[in-house]
């Protein structure tokens, strides 16, 4: 089977995924920092951890064959997400036995199993961890590290109900970034879906409250698909533990009847109130969970309206607590979520008072140009538009070698950003997490002009068409500078593709009609299909699109 139809047939590949999977080497199983806490524990303590299993699909080598058979969004995500689930049911079967054998002895305290990467969490005794480093099917332990909000350097009081001054134009930072100019267009992301990892949203809100997808027909009797509330699972209506969730959604979507706050108000969100949750404690683990639901929200794999274009977050591993190594398979899960068609998106942290290499960990991941984007803030109130002296530096030595890396990667306003808060107001406040949802509304924007667009080549776009800022080319205070929303739309727009127009005229008429019979049942020069071969149905496909000039 060529690998053109394997990848048309995503249904067709799960005895094939295993051939994708990554082994983890056995040495050093147990990071150094878990190492060191083992050693300092008491025999009866219960120690949290992440098992990664050895086997790990290769997510970025499926996601190349999909780049390869031009495959659509929707076979991309199935592709994914099927692989993701076959390799965990695989291979999860024995760790699972021996867990629950380790709770019925009392050395198990709990354990929770995830396939958006093959990882299990495991509350355990010292020894018992220790014991699990000696499988052959365990590849790396960590530390089940906790996770913070990176909070904003400041915050107004929130009593601005925004009904006395009565309509407003678009806030600075959304004129900054040019979005009026892109909806004058008729572009304002509808028909896309957001999402955020915060501290929930007030789903009440003016702002907000319309835009919530929970709300549309396809929803209905599944709220649960449009909100996750990882601990207490109260899904059946957004709300907010906090305000820094409901700020960032309105940077990202909000508009009438409430002010115009966000980038793009056409679109629709969805949010995991997974960060932030006072007396609960928040780790990795949970993170985990929330982009479990994110990737397949509704449970089925060959469903992706449910799925979301993007994903901003403004959090990170607490310091001081060690940071994992910066290998692949401990982040997998963020990038498994990319591959399946969702950019990732992170503010960049508000430490750049201290000066270089200040971005927190995962912002500072520089596997690619493309994992994981950090932004950085910049201050739209000021014609320059500097960069916020708290906006975190780089480098980076975060890379697969421990080479030097700029980052982070754009910047969008976070200086005086005027947003929604719970309770129907909004209130200033500045951070690079005001800055990421800029980027995150940006890129609705962009999937709106080009639906099939991926996340790397949306990524890609913004770097190209970004406005630089500091020292010429990309930089570790702006990264590639400041984002343009109507470029980025325009560049979008230009990489448009018209099956059927062989020679790029912009017709589909005799001339590529010639030029498919020309290869009929040789190769896959007319091939439209995917299948890597030029036949009958891809005559059949030109013919169905045969004198329709291209949008």
């Amino acid at each position: 089977m060529s690998i053109c139809t394997t990848v048309s047939r995503p249904g067709c590949l799960a005895a094939a995924l295993l051939a994708l999977c990554a082994g983890t080497a056995q040495a050093d199983v147990l990071a150094l920092e878990l190492q060191e806490t083992l050693d300092q524990a008491a025999p009866n303590d219960t120690i949290s951890t992440l098992v990664y299993l050895s086997n790990q699909l290769d997510t970025k080598t499926l996601s190349g064959l999909a780049d390869d058979a031009n495959a659509t969004l929707a076979v991309r995500h199935e592709m994914i997400v099927t692989g993701l689930q076959a390799v965990a049911q695989s291979s999860q079967q024995g760790l699972l036995d021996h867990l629950q054998f380790g709770q019925r002895s009392g050395e198990v305290a709990e354990f929770q199993a995830f396939w958006v990467s093959n990882v299990v969490r495991v509350d355990a005794s010292p020894q018992f961890i220790e014991d699990l480093a000696k499988r052959l099917d365990v590849g790396q332990i960590y530390p089940n590290y906790e996770i913070e909000l990176d909070a904003p350097v400041s915050f107004g009081d929130g009593d601005d109900d925004g009904a006395a001054a009565g309509p407003r134009a678009a806030e600075v930072g959304v004129q900054a970034v040019r979005a009026p100019e892109v909806w004058a267009m008729g572009i304002t992301g509808a028909g896309v879906l957001v999402a955020t990892i915060d501290t929930g949203v007030d789903g009440n809100h003016p702002a907000l409250a319309s835009r919530w997808a929970g709300t549309l027909p396809q929803y209905a009797g599944h709220p649960e698909w449009a909100w996750l509330d990882p601990y207490t699972y109260n899904n059946n209506f957004p709300f907010d533990a906090g305000w820094h969730g409901t700020h960032t959604m309105g940077t990202v979507v909000g508009g009438a009847p409430g002010d115009e706050v966000g980038v793009a108000p056409g679109a629709h969100w969805i949010s995991s109130g997974a960060i932030d949750r006072a007396s609960i404690s928040q780790t990795v683990a949970d993170a985990i969970e929330s982009f479990e639901w994110l990737i397949d929200p509704d449970g089925d794999p060959s469903t992706n309206w449910d799925v979301p274009a993007t994903c901003s977050n403004s959090w990170r591993l607490v310091t001081g607590h060690g940071y994992p190594p910066c290998d692949e398979t401990f982040w997998s899960y963020l990038d498994n979520c990319q591959d399946a068609g969702i950019a990732i998106i992170f503010s960049a942290g508000n430490e750049g008072w201290n000066g270089s290499e200040t971005v927190g960990r995962p912002p500072d991941r520089a596997t690619t140009e493309y994992r994981t984007m950090a932004v950085a803030a910049i201050d739209p109130h000021d014609s320059n538009w500097p960069v916020a002296g708290f906006s975190s530096r780089g480098p980076s030595y975060c890379t697969p070698d421990g080479s030097i890396a700029i980052k982070p990667d754009i910047a969008a306003p976070g200086v005086g950003t005027r947003s929604s808060v719970p309770g129907g107001g909004y209130s200033n406040s500045d951070g690079t997490s005001m800055a990421s949802p800029h980027v995150n509304g940006v890129m609705a924007l962009m999937r709106e002009a080009n639906p099939n667009l991926t996340p790397e080549q949306m990524m890609q776009i913004i770097y190209d068409t970004a406005v630089d800022l500091g020292t010429p080319g990309e930089d570790n205070d702006y990264g590639y500078g400041m984002i343009d929303a109507y470029e980025a739309v325009m560049a979008a727009l230009d990489m448009i593709e018209c099956p059927g127009d062989f020679n790029g005229d912009g017709q589909r008429d005799q001339a590529d009609l010639g030029h498919l019979l020309g290869a009929y049942g040789d190769g896959d020069g007319g091939d439209m299909d995917g299948d890597g071969d030029t036949d009958q149905a891809d005559l059949g496909a030109l013919l169905g699109v045969y004198g329709d000039p291209c949008p």
